[in-house]
């Protein structure tokens, strides 16, 4: 309690270090602790966490579903949920300590200093405004009139590389494609060039290509603007090609941290270790044998641990870890929380059991068959053609992969399989050898039961 909410001797809340320095620091987390009351009992899900982002510089912060990423993050905006809070330590943002601002100071800074582009774009955007005018909006709160915030919003479309913008603002989010909504998103978190760009998993929902236009557009703007950036992320090699520095995250605990090819190429700790022994490497998997494990699970969320977080997982792991949580060291420049830091290179492996495929029905025909699948979809005057002549065979057993850019017709393909979107009339399904309505309504409940789907978001399902 001694921790909570410190700040130096005769500062205020909402105060800055140094008003006029330039050299403070865009993100300080200074042994932050952020509890969960759930029912009734409070559960610390991130413990002592440290960490500072420096002005222009991208910091990020990795690790397994669970561990503390995305609470950090809305911790960073004090956008926790109700149960949710602080509970120890200090969170400051250009030198202001939000943890103590008041509700009106708070939501300024929010709108010109901060802005954060969450990993589900579909909860981020409004569903009854058309997406222009919802990017309109970024630019009224920060004082342009109607003409320079419609213009601004069109300009902001067409830098994350959405084709035809005016076309697009005039649509509803639903009218778009996940890839489309999150880029969307980026475009608004763009339009008021933040001091500090928290990016949680942004590119989930984007194809390859726009990841990597998105990606250049966040590098050049922190280039020109010296915008500092926490990137949250699962995905590893796009962390390595931005950031400078990353931290390591397991069980609410920052268990290393340091420069970003120094982690990379000589993790000290051996969760980073079989972080990146799960990578596939070289684009085919088969060319290098199976891929390593991490064994067991994380501990549960607010978990009461006794000596090290990762000790029951670890390969490593003795009676002294299990009994004594270990120190973060001072490793010249870089931080480890393991006592055999020096032996992580040469940490044994754990590699998944062998997998033997379905065997695939040569001469059996085919389960599923699609012949000419076309949707066009009208809105607004407009025509779209979604799918045009889409014809496949599917047998039993074998497993056909579907690839293309965000908006290319795959959901929508999906979708008009499952009977939830009817194709067009010269569209023909047959599956197990008879013809499949294009309705699921119409279908029989044998058929609506045996084609299955897992969604691109699961909260949405």
């Amino acid at each position: 309690a001694s921790r909570v909410h410190s700040m130096p001797e005769g500062m205020t809340a909402g105060e800055t270090f140094d008003q006029g320095a330039r050299n403070v620091d865009a993100l300080v987390f200074d042994q932050v602790d952020v509890s969960y009351r759930v029912r009734g009992i409070p559960r610390r899900v991130l413990r002592d966490v440290s960490f500072r982002i420096g002005k222009g510089e991208a910091y990020g912060l990795v690790g397994e579903s669970g561990c503390g990423k995305s609470t950090a993050a809305l911790s960073a905006v004090r956008y926790l949920p109700r149960n949710g809070r602080v509970s120890a330590g200090t969170i400051l943002v250009n030198g202001r300590n939000i943890v103590a601002m008041g509700k009106r100071e708070l939501r300024a800074l929010r709108a010109t200093s901060v802005s954060m582009v969450y990993q589900d774009p579909g909860r981020s955007l409004n569903p009854s405004l058309p997406i222009g005018r919802q990017v309109e909006e970024v630019f009224e709160i920060n004082g342009h009139d109607a003409a320079r915030a419609k213009a601004g919003a069109l300009e902001m479309l067409d830098r994350v590389q959405i084709s035809d913008p005016r076309r697009v603002a005039e649509r509803y989010p639903h009218q778009l494609s996940g890839g489309m909504q999150q880029r969307v998103s980026i475009a608004m978190a763009l339009a008021r060039n933040p001091a500090l760009l928290i990016l949680d998993e942004p590119t989930t929902g984007l194809d390859v290509t726009v990841e990597a236009e998105v990606l250049d557009l966040v590098e050049k703007l922190r280039r020109e603007f010296s915008t500092s950036i926490l990137f949250i992320s699962h995905n590893l090699a796009i962390v390595a090609r931005i950031c400078e520095r990353v931290g390591v995250l397991y069980a609410g605990r920052l268990i290393e941290q340091g420069p970003t090819a120094a982690i990379f190429d000589t993790p000290r700790h051996p969760y980073t270790v079989g972080l990146l022994r799960c990578l596939p490497r070289g684009g085919r998997v088969k060319s290098q044998g199976p891929l390593d494990t991490i064994p067991g699970l994380p501990p549960a969320p607010g978990a009461l641990l006794g000596g090290c977080t990762f000790a029951e997982r670890c390969l490593l792991a003795d009676d002294r870890c299990h009994a004594e949580e270990p120190p973060l060291f001072d490793l010249d420049g870089r931080h480890s929380r393991c006592y055999y830091h020096e032996k992580t290179a040469d940490m044994p492996r754990s590699v998944a059991g062998e997998f033997e495929a379905s065997p695939v029905i040569e001469d059996a025909g085919p389960i599923l068959k699609a012949s000419n699948l076309s949707k066009t979809f009208s809105f607004s005057g407009h025509r779209l053609h979604a799918l045009r002549d889409v014809s496949f065979d599917l047998r039993s057993g074998e497993t056909l992969g579907l690839v293309g850019e965000s908006g290319s017709g795959k959901t929508t393909l999906a979708r008009t399989l499952l009977g939830l979107t009817a194709p067009d009339d010269s569209s023909r399904f047959e599956f197990e050898g008879h013809a499949l309505a294009p309705r699921a309504r119409e279908r029989s409940l044998d058929d609506v039961k045996a084609i299955q789907i897992v969604f691109q978001n699961p909260d949405s399902a």
